[in-house]
């Protein structure tokens, strides 16, 4: 929910500022105020959303933009770098236990997305051969 709400938010302004070399303050300003206010509407904590705003104005101001992208698009991967970044920055395995079963659970608010994650978790498991049992408390 979090991601489709940023990512519809970037999307918008990417299209405002087409054309241009260079992005300017202004622009970036726009930008990263969609960006706050995305991750803000998402429950993010406050001091975070201040901090990776601050990481992605200091990267992208004034930045060359590469050839094969547009200004909008260079802050658009900017914020996905920052974010896979924040997130962790490698990719994690679950841990089967010996015996099964293995547990994991998810918890967050309501309309968060657990069942969705859940769902989207167990297909690559059942095509490693193990099987999964989805259950929703």
């Amino acid at each position: 929910m979090a991601f489709e709400g940023l990512s519809s938010r970037l999307q918008e302004i990417t299209r405002k500022i087409r054309g241009k070399a260079r992005i300017t303050e202004s622009d970036l300003k726009e930008m990263l105020r969609e960006v706050k206010l995305a991750l803000l509407e998402a429950d993010v904590n406050y001091k975070i959303v201040k901090e990776f705003i601050s990481v992605i104005q200091e990267k992208a101001l004034g930045q060359d933009v590469l050839k094969s992208l547009t200004p909008g698009q260079q802050v658009v991967k900017i914020v996905k770098d920052e974010l896979v970044e924040l997130l962790g920055g490698t990719e994690s395995k679950i841990n089967f236990t010996p015996n099964p079963p293995t547990i994991i659970m998810l918890v967050g608010l309501q309309g968060s997305g657990k069942t969705t994650t859940c769902r989207k978790t167990s297909k690559p498991i059942k095509k490693t051969g193990k099987k999964t049992i989805t259950s929703c408390m």
